[in-house]
């Protein structure tokens, strides 16, 4: 079996979406016969990292997970492209993954023509990335949405409300969770037994949200993927600011609508996937109504829907093939 290992586990992070991502690029490696034999943490300083270090020199294979990290000009992005100019990575495959590239300075075109392949997940991305110099460079949809949910559909009640990492759209997001009675359930849930406990749940909503305010949601925090997609699979609807709360809304079948992030990684996923319209500003989630908020899909949002999600699996097989036939 090859061995491969990873930059930018985004698992550590307690993000559904990011713990979905991660543990599907590993399934979908082992399929083909590729091991990851180490991964290095999102945010880790993998070049001090001994363990890591000397799972890199024995490595086939070098994958790097671009998630949301590579954009204006991050320093957290320029260290994972960094691995290129390691001596332990040299005449070794490079690949960057699921990969947003956005505003980056043209310093990091140098690493561009030296990645063996590159994988944007939006279009816009994949031609920036051709525009730097990346040789193979292609567009395929967010690898959270590269295997179906298999969990099973019930019956769909109320409205559920997420959060965003910007804080002013975090907490028009949770004024409009107070509006709209809606439950309030968050892409991240923090671990631990204290959270179970309503007054520390309370404090925690108050201050993430900065909503002081009026009334305090249900709030729903999931422990794990699964759990995360059962739940909003029972929502008539979904209001977010998370780039994997679209993604994972788009899985569970449920009406989505969706605040820009701080890049266009909402917009352009909305778009790609045929459903521009659900995109929201600021005033249009102030005036949004429970009933809009329950909108279904109309037919034809539904039939792109389904298209996207069958590329992003298709396109899915066809990278995890394309990794292993860089090892020797």
């Amino acid at each position: 079996m090859a061995r491969a290992v990873l930059l930018n586990d985004t698992s550590t992070r307690f993000h559904h979406g990011c713990a979905r991502v991660v543990r599907l690029l590993v399934e979908g490696l082992a399929r083909e016969g590729v091991e990851v034999a180490a991964r290095s943490p999102a945010r880790a300083d993998w070049a001090r990292d001994r363990a890591f270090l000397e799972a890199l020199g024995s490595a086939d294979l070098v994958v790097v997970n671009g998630e949301g990290t590579l954009h204006d000009g991050a320093p957290l992005g320029a260290r994972l492209l960094s691995v290129l100019d390691h001596p332990l990575a040299a005449a070794k495959p490079v690949a960057l993954v699921n990969a947003l590239w956005e505003r980056n300075p043209p310093c990091w075109d140098r690493w561009l023509p030296r990645l063996a392949l590159a994988a944007a997940r939006d279009e816009g991305s994949a031609e920036a990335l051709r525009r730097g110099g990346a040789l193979e460079a292609r567009a395929l949809p967010d690898l959270s949405l590269s295997a179906p949910w298999e969990g099973a559909a019930g019956s769909r009640r109320g409205l559920v409300v997420g959060d965003s990492v910007r804080a002013a759209p975090r907490r028009a997001l949770a004024r409009a969770a107070q509006r709209l009675g809606a439950a309030y359930l968050p892409t991240k849930a923090p671990p631990g037994r204290l959270w179970r406990w309503g007054p520390a749940r309370a404090a925690l909503w108050r201050a993430y949200t900065g909503a002081w305010s009026g009334p305090l949601p249900p709030l729903e925090l999931a422990p794990d993927e699964g759990a995360y997609l059962a739940r909003l699979a029972r929502a008539e609807g979904h209001a977010t600011g998370r780039f994997h709360g679209v993604c994972l809304s788009l899985l569970a079948g449920t009406p989505v609508w969706a605040v820009a992030s701080a890049t266009s990684k909402v917009e352009r996923l909305l778009a790609e996937a045929g459903l521009p319209s659900r995109l929201l500003s600021a005033e249009a989630l102030e005036r949004l109504s429970p009933e809009e908020a329950r909108r279904p899909l109309a037919d034809s949002e539904a039939r792109a829907v389904a298209a996207y999600l069958a590329r992003a699996r298709g396109e899915a097989r066809r990278l995890f093939a394309d990794l292993r036939a860089l090892c020797p």
